[in-house]
């Protein structure tokens, strides 16, 4: 049986790999939004959907997590780097529609030129 200590060590892991997922997801969204700036809308949507990719790995990892919590009938232990896994987790989902409306937006505004 997993100790409390080896349960702490699982969950940071857990939320580290949440926050490289995300975090490379978040780049590819910024990254999106300069080349559809630039007026490489394919080149964007390209970007949204690798870093798409990236951030369901790590909403999958999160999952887990609240998937334990579930099956053991108790919360995950309570760490800042888990809060902070789940701030970039949110981050990078809004960075993504903000992203998906800029690529609108430009592609619009390419199609009118």
């Amino acid at each position: 049986m997993a100790t409390e200590e080896d349960t702490l060590e699982a969950n940071q892991e857990t939320a580290f790999q949440i926050i490289a997922t995300v975090g490379s997801a978040k780049s590819q969204y910024i990254e999106a939004i300069q080349k559809a700036k630039e007026g490489d809308i394919a080149g964007a949507k390209a970007l949204i959907e690798s870093g798409n990719k990236d951030f369901n790995e790590g909403h999958t990892a999160h999952l887990s997590l609240l998937q334990q919590s579930a099956i053991d009938n108790k919360n995950v232990t309570f760490s800042l780097i888990l809060v902070h896994a789940e701030d970039q987790l949110m981050q990078a989902e809004s960075f993504r529609i903000i992203a998906e409306d800029f690529i609108d937006v430009y592609e619009k505004i390419n199609a009118k030129n």
